[in-house]
């Protein structure tokens, strides 16, 4: 690496950690401000009646920030790549260094070349970030403030998750993070092709059996529709009740959870999200776009980046408070392109061809404003 290479990337990484504390730190204090009553509760319930809720209280909040700042970073990465490009080239822009460059025969393009490199390099390091830190943190970034200082963190009712075969189950309460995963209260109906009650299933408790593929069921018992026929009617003969201590289904704790959290799917690796996608009682759609839109993200995160370089990178003096906001604009409207267009296109396209159209849409754009670019 060449010394301009080296300056160009100080300049660039130095306004990158600072943008990058900034937004984190700013996020983290308004939202605590907000919901501080909450953490304050939790810091209590943690605490108990031993005392010491201000240490607990700290210990909550840092346990609730530290996940959502890896997840802020994974998602906005690409924003704050753009943003400390501008502040950088800006700044050489406003010595004159930029000029300076061009005077000596450098081009701008090569001046731009070693904020490329890097932006790639920060790309890449978000795919880790979601292989690696993000689906070990899943179930602490799906919980909601109310459910902070609680011994479970999540759980929730079950109410009529539908498996492969068109059977129903429900449970009045689901701990997905126990070691075994369990089911309280649980009401299982069986139905044939039509959709009629052939039994019906319930059981005090149930725990996950990833060996036999089905929930383990405590106090089970099953009855069966008066007349011994199929019915619609949950009007069943508790006097027919038959012990049962095993329900194999392919609804998983994974399968349950993703049912309830839409965001859990996002937050799950490569390899958990095809498990998932091979499920039967899972829409594989929704989830083959989410795996392709890893891969898809680094390319746009570095379109972004490219398409943001002309405002910045002249070889005259201009105003660069205006070229400034004019690239905030477009890299915004870019951005936001890049989240909602798969998301709509969804619906009448094929889940990759949908998370893919962003880089498609935004590939000729960035070619164009390179282009633009007059060293």
């Amino acid at each position: 690496m060449k010394t301009l290479d080296r300056y160009i990337v100080r300049q660039f990484l130095i306004n990158y950690a600072i943008l990058l504390m900034v937004f984190t730190l700013l996020f983290v204090v308004v939202d605590l401000i907000v919901d501080i009553d909450e953490f304050v509760k939790a810091g209590h319930l943690r605490a108990g009646e031993g005392g010491g809720w201000l240490f607990a209280t700290v210990w909550t909040i840092a346990d609730y920030y530290g996940p959502t700042m890896v997840l802020l970073y994974v998602f906005f990465s690409g924003l704050v790549v753009v943003a400390a490009m501008g502040f950088a080239f800006s700044s050489l822009a406003r010595s004159r260094e930029l000029t300076a460059m061009v005077s000596s025969g450098i081009s701008l393009h090569r001046v731009a070349a070693p904020v490329v490199v890097v932006a790639c390099l920060f790309s890449s390091l978000t795919l880790l970030a979601q292989e690696f830190l993000v689906p070990s943190m899943a179930y602490k970034l799906t919980r909601s403030k109310s459910q902070l200082g609680k011994e479970s963190n999540r759980s929730f009712e079950v109410r009529y998750a539908v498996d492969s075969k068109g059977n129903l189950l429900s449970a009045a309460q689901f701990e997905a993070q126990l070691i075994q995963p369990m089911l309280t209260g649980v009401t299982i109906l069986e139905r044939d092709s039509l959709g009629r009650a052939t039994r019906r299933i319930s059981a005090e408790q149930a725990f996950w059996s990833d060996a036999y593929t089905g929930w383990e069921l405590v106090g089970g018992y099953a009855i069966r529709p008066e007349s011994g026929e199929p019915s619609t009617s949950l009007s069943l003969d508790t006097n027919q009740a038959q012990p049962v201590d095993f329900f194999a289904t392919d609804l998983s704790p994974k399968v349950l959870f993703a049912h309830q959290a839409g965001l859990y799917p996002r937050l799950l690796s490569f390899a958990d999200l095809r498990d998932l996608a091979a499920n039967p009682a899972v829409d594989a759609g929704p989830l083959r776009r989410i795996m392709h839109g890893r891969f898809s993200l680094l390319v746009l995160n570095v379109l972004v980046l490219v398409i943001g370089l002309p405002f910045f990178l002249s070889r005259e003096p201009t105003n660069m408070l205006r070229q400034g906001v004019t690239a905030a604009a477009v890299s915004l409207a870019a951005w936001a392109l890049c989240m909602f267009v798969p998301e709509a296109a969804a619906v009448s396209m094929n889940p990759v061809a949908s998370a893919w159209l962003p880089v498609v849409i935004l590939l000729p754009i960035s070619a164009v404003g390179l282009q633009m670019i007059r060293s």
